[in-house]
């Protein structure tokens, strides 16, 4: 009898923690400007992550935050682990390449041009900066990315992430989409709302390096179709 209680309220757990994972929004924050569903887009590069200002990423609703000075953009932040920016910049390139293939311009290519860039700090904003580098790479689209947080699980936290990442057209600086990730492992017993992805990574911890590459693929799914 006691093992027969026992399997019902382990059936009955089970069944609570599928709800609570249904009734989840998988969906991550994008949002695609109206009249984009699909793109035009014939070669696009990646530009390497940037170091984010936490203040401007969380709201860029009044003040687009890709139009503020590189210096306002990149401010100081104390919550970027070693790597970052090169981490997220090929986890973004990965991703477009299995989406699109041979129109993403080679990474080692887009590197190299970008340090090569002319900036102005006091001056350029990012948008500014993602045509430049989208003209001489020969681009008529440009992937902006930018990280705000990224630090590996301590004993009393999990894994953070949070990055915003930008599809801008090259010629008129229309940004024509958007993703946004921002998340923290938590412990299964204290996120059931969350349950869904924690056994979908294995019911395991993840590092900074997975969580990002799981936000990114969040994101990407969301992508807008291209057409030439």
């Amino acid at each position: 009898m006691h093992f027969k209680k026992t399997a019902v309220a382990l059936t009955v757990g089970i069944s609570l923690l599928g709800a609570l994972s249904a009734c989840r929004a998988t969906a991550p924050n994008t949002q695609t400007l109206t009249g984009y569903d699909v793109v035009k887009l014939r070669r696009v590069a990646v530009m390497p992550f940037l170091p984010g200002n936490t203040a401007l990423n969380a709201d860029d609703q009044v003040r687009p935050a890709i139009d503020c000075t590189m210096m306002e953009f990149c401010q100081e932040v104390n919550e970027l682990g070693s790597g970052a920016e090169n981490a997220l910049t090929r986890q973004m390139q990965r991703a477009l390449e299995r989406q699109l293939d041979d129109k993403v311009l080679p990474l080692a290519r887009a590197t190299a041009f970008y340090e090569d860039l002319p900036q102005n700090r006091t001056v350029d904003t990012p948008r500014q900066l993602a045509q430049r580098f989208g003209r001489a790479m020969g681009a008529d689209h440009v992937m902006l990315g930018s990280v705000w947080r990224y630090r590996e699980r301590t004993p009393d936290a999990g894994a953070s992430v949070a990055f915003t990442v930008y599809l801008l057209q090259v010629d008129n600086g229309r940004r024509v989409w958007r993703g946004r990730f921002d998340r923290t492992q938590q412990a299964l017993a204290n996120d059931l709302l969350n349950a869904g992805n924690f056994f979908e990574k294995g019911a395991r911890w993840l590092s900074a390096e997975e969580l990002a590459r799981f936000g990114i693929e969040q994101v990407m799914q969301q992508f807008p179709a291209t057409a030439d």
